[in-house]
C-alpha cells in the first residue's frame, strides 16, 4: 500500500485513531523538504489546520461512510503550504486510520483537464520532451503542426518528426544549450511547412530534479512570420515619414502623393499577410463630422451617401467617446448598424475586421479589413495591425502638426514682415534691449533721422549705457527716477529726457520701456517732442508776458489812483487859495495855513510814491542791496508797530501785537523789514473799518 501511495500524485495524509500523523507519502515530502521521520506521530492539532472546525472536530462529526472534503494547511518548521482535501474512514495495515487525500489548493478549481483544454486552445505550440528527446506531451496545436495525433506523438524523437537536416541539428543544438544553462531562454529559427518556409520563435524551459538536474525540457513555438513583416513594414514607414515630412514644404501635392504612396503599400502589405479580400484606410475630419477613405483595395463598402456616412460617424464616435468595444474581427450579422450590415451583405462580406487609429485617445480614423468567407489568417494579426495603426496615427498626426506649424510659421512670416514694414514707416525710434543692456534691435534709419547716430553709435552713448545697462533712468522734465528695473515684474516706464544728437544738439525724447520678464528684455520706443517742448516753452513765455503786462496794467491803474488823490487835493487847494488871492493878507493867511498841511502832505506822499519807484527800479538793476546783520525781529516788528499807533485813533482801530517768542535773532536788513511792515500796517489801516483790529504776530 505504501509503495502505491508513494507512486500517487495526490498528497496523502494517514492519521491514527489517537490523532497523530501516521504516514505521509513522497509527495507530501517532495513538497514541504523534510524526511518521513520528522512528521510522523506528530499531532494532527500540532500540524494540520483549517480556518473552521479543527480536524479533530471534522473526524468527530463523521457519519458512517462519510467522505468531508475541506481546505486546509499545513505548518511546519515556519513554512505554510494550502491544500484542499477529502476525509474518510479506512484501514492502514489492518488498523483503522483516517486518510486524507488532498492536492494543492489552486486545483481545487481545475484538474489536469482542465489545463490540457487550456492548452489545447491556445495560440501557441506546447510540448514536454525528457533529456533522450522523447516526447511526453504536446499539446493540439502542435500535433496539428505535424498533421499527427497526441497518441501518435508521444513517444517520438525529432528525427521521426522533422525531415530537414539543418532544422534537425538546431533542435538538437537548443535542447543541449538547455541542459547546459538549466535556465529558460527564447531563439528564433525557420522551418518548412509543406514547402514554404516560415519563422517561429522557440522558447524552452528545464523541469529540475531535486539534484538540480535537468529531468525534462518544455518547449513553447509561435509563428512569428507577421512579425517579420511588422519590422519590414515599420522600417518602410520610417522611411516614407521622413520624406512625407521632407516633402510638406515642397507642395501640397507632393506630400499628398507621398502619403498615398505608403497608405498603399501598407493596404497590399495587409491583403497579402491575412489573405483578406479587401481593405480600407479612412481618416476622420472633425470639422465636417466625416470620415473620408484615403484609399480602398480589393472590396470595401463605399458607395454611402454624405447623410449616411454622417450618421455613421455620429454613431461610430458616441461609441468611442462611450469606450465601447469597437476593435477587432466580427461576423456581418454582429454589426449592430442596420444599413451598415445591408451594405456589406450586398458585397458579399462575411467578416469584417475593424481598428481604430487613434492619438492620445484622439480618433483620427479607421483600417477596416474585409472577407469573403470564414479565415483564421487574422487570428495572430492583432498586435500587427495595432502596430500598423500606431505608426499610421504617429505619421498622420506628426503631417497634421507639421502642416500646423507651416501655417503657423506662415501667419507669422506675415506678421513679422507686416510689423517690420509699420516699424520702418513708423514716427517713433524702436528698438529692444536684453537684460545686460546690449542693444538687440532697432530700427537705424529712423534713429538716424531723428538723432543722426548709427545703432552701434547709439548702444555706446553714456546716456544710453545709463538707461538700459544701470537701469536708472531720469524723467528730465519732472525729475522722477526709475531704479532697479527688474525682470521679475511686469513694468512699463513712461518718461522724457534729453539725448545728445551726432550733430551736437540735444532733442527731447519721451520714452516708453517695457520688461518683458520671460525672455528678460527691454522693449522700448522713443518719439522726438522737441518740437513739443518747444511750443510748450514759448506758451509759458506769452502766458508770463500776457501775466507781466497785466501786471503793468494793474500797477499803472494803481499808481495812477496813487497820483491823481494827492494831485486832486493839491491843485484843489491852489483854486481855493487863488479865490482869496485878492482877499487880504490876513484872510489868504489864514486859509492858506488851513490848505498848506495838506499840500505838504500829498507831496510827501507823491514823493514817497516816486521814492518807491525809483528803489523798485535800482532792485531790478541791483542798485541797491540788502545790509545783512544779526537783528531781533521781535523787538524791531514791535517798534515798527507801536510807531503807528498814533495814525489809527482818529478810526478808532485798535492794533494788538503779540508774540510766542521774547527773542528771535535772524539775518536781515533793519531798514526793509521796517518798510515792508509799515507798507502791510498802511494798507491794513487803510481798509480796515472804523472801530476794527488788526492784530500784529510772530510765529516761529
Amino acid at each position: 500500500m505504501v509503495n502505491v501511495f508513494n507512486y500517487m500524485d495526490n498528497f496523502i495524509f494517514v492519521i491514527s485513531l489517537n490523532r497523530k500523523i501516521k504516514f505521509t507519502n513522497k509527495a507530501v515530502m517532495n513538497k514541504i523538504k523534510i524526511n518521513l521521520k520528522d512528521i510522523i506521530d506528530t499531532p494532527v492539532k500540532d500540524c494540520l489546520y483549517t480556518n473552521g472546525k479543527s480536524i479533530n472536530n471534522l473526524i468527530d462529526g463523521m457519519g458512517k461512510d462519510e467522505d468531508i472534503n475541506f481546505d486546509f494547511y499545513l505548518q511546519i518548521y515556519n513554512k505554510k503550504f494550502e491544500f484542499n482535501g477529502d476525509l474518510f474512514e479506512g484501514n492502514f495495515y489492518e488498523e483503522k486510520s483516517y486518510f486524507i487525500v488532498a492536492r494543492d489548493l489552486c486545483e481545487k478549481y481545475y484538474n489536469r483537464s482542465d489545463l490540457e483544454t487550456l492548452l489545447d486552445n491556445i495560440n501557441l505550440s506546447c510540448f514536454i520532451k525528457n533529456k533522450k528527446g522523447e516526447y511526453l506531451y504536446a499539446n493540439k496545436r502542435k500535433c496539428d503542426f505535424h498533421k499527427k495525433t497526441k497518441k501518435e506523438i508521444i513517444g517520438c524523437r525529432a528525427n521521426d518528426l522533422y525531415d530537414n537536416v539543418q532544422e534537425l541539428g538546431y533542435i538538437e543544438n537548443v535542447e543541449n544549450e538547455l541542459i547546459k544553462r538549466k535556465e529558460p531562454f527564447s531563439a528564433e529559427n525557420v522551418f518548412t511547412i509543406d514547402g514554404e518556409k516560415k519563422w517561429y520563435e522557440v522558447t524552452l524551459s528545464p523541469t529540475l530534479n531535486e539534484d538540480k538536474s535537468v529531468k525534462n525540457i518544455n518547449i513553447t513555438s509561435r509563428n512569428i512570420d507577421i512579425r517579420k513583416h511588422l519590422d519590414k513594414t515599420l522600417d518602410y514607414i520610417s522611411i516614407k515619414l521622413r520624406e512625407i515630412n521632407e516633402s510638406i514644404n515642397k507642395g501640397e501635392d507632393i506630400y499628398k502623393n507621398n502619403l498615398m504612396n505608403l497608405l498603399n503599400y501598407i493596404s497590399e502589405k495587409i491583403i497579402n499577410n491575412f489573405k483578406s479580400d479587401g481593405v480600407a484606410i479612412s481618416l476622420y475630419n472633425k470639422d465636417e463630422n466625416d470620415f473620408s477613405i484615403l484609399i480602398g483595395k480589393g472590396v470595401i463598402v463605399d458607395d454611402f451617401t454624405i447623410t449616411e456616412r454622417k450618421e455613421t460617424t455620429t454613431a461610430v464616435h458616441l461609441k468611442y467617446t462611450q469606450k465601447c468595444k469597437l476593435e477587432g474581427i466580427k461576423y456581418v450579422d454582429e454589426i449592430e448598424n442596420e444599413m451598415v450590415t445591408r451594405k456589406l451583405k450586398e458585397k458579399n462580406i462575411y467578416k469584417i475586421g475593424i481598428y481604430n487609429i487613434t492619438v492620445k485617445d484622439e480618433l483620427l480614423g479607421h483600417v477596416v479589413i474585409t472577407f469573403l468567407q470564414d479565415t483564421k489568417s487574422i487570428e495572430f494579426g492583432y498586435d500587427y495591425i495595432k502596430t500598423i495603426c500606431s505608426h499610421l496615427a504617429v505619421t498622420i498626426s506628426n503631417i497634421n502638426e507639421s502642416i500646423k506649424i507651416k501655417n503657423e510659421l506662415k501667419e507669422y512670416k506675415q506678421k513679422k514682415d507686416y510689423l517690420q514694414k509699420c516699424i520702418e514707416i513708423s514716427v517713433d525710434i524702436i528698438g529692444k534691449f536684453d537684460k545686460n543692456g546690449n542693444l538687440v534691435y532697432i530700427n537705424e534709419d529712423r534713429l538716424k533721422s531723428i538723432l543722426g547716430w548709427s545703432a552701434k553709435e547709439f548702444e555706446d552713448l553714456e546716456q544710453i549705457k545709463k538707461h538700459f545697462r544701470d537701469k536708472k533712468m531720469v524723467n528730465q522734465d519732472s525729475g522722477s527716477v526709475y531704479e532697479n528695473f527688474d525682470f521679475e515684474n511686469d513694468l512699463t516706464v513712461h518718461y522724457e529726457s534729453k539725448v545728445l544728437c551726432k550733430n551736437g544738439e540735444y532733442k527731447w525724447l519721451e520714452w516708453n520701456i517695457k520688461n518683458y520678464y520671460d525672455e528678460e528684455t527691454l522693449f522700448f520706443t522713443a518719439r522726438d517732442i522737441t518740437s513739443k517742448k518747444e511750443y510748450q516753452k514759448n506758451g509759458k513765455l506769452l502766458e508770463q508776458a500776457v501775466e507781466m503786462e497785466d501786471l503793468k496794467n494793474r500797477f499803472f491803474n494803481n499808481l495812477s489812483h496813487e497820483f491823481k488823490t494827492p494831485i486832486n487835493i493839491i491843485y484843489s487847494s491852489i483854486q481855493l487859495m487863488s479865490l482869496f488871492k485878492g482877499k487880504s493878507d490876513e484872510v489868504f493867511k489864514e486859509y492858506y495855513l488851513k490848505h498848506e498841511k495838506s499840500v505838504r502832505i500829498n507831496c510827501l506822499r507823491m514823493l514817497k510814491i516816486i521814492k518807491n519807484m525809483i528803489d523798485i527800479n535800482k532792485i531790478d538793476c541791483g542798485a541797491i542791496k540788502p545790509k545783512f546783520g544779526n537783528y531781533n525781529l521781535v523787538s524791531l516788528v514791535e517798534e515798527v508797530t507801536m510807531s503807528v499807533l498814533s495814525s489809527v485813533e482818529v478810526k478808532n482801530i485798535y492794533i494788538t501785537f503779540d508774540t510766542d517768542e521774547e527773542e528771535m535773532i535772524a539775518k536781515c536788513d533793519p531798514y526793509m523789514i521796517e518798510r515792508i511792515l509799515l507798507n502791510l500796517l498802511s494798507n491794513a489801516i487803510k481798509f480796515s473799518k472804523n472801530n476794527g483790529d488788526i492784530l500784529v504776530n510772530i510765529y516761529k
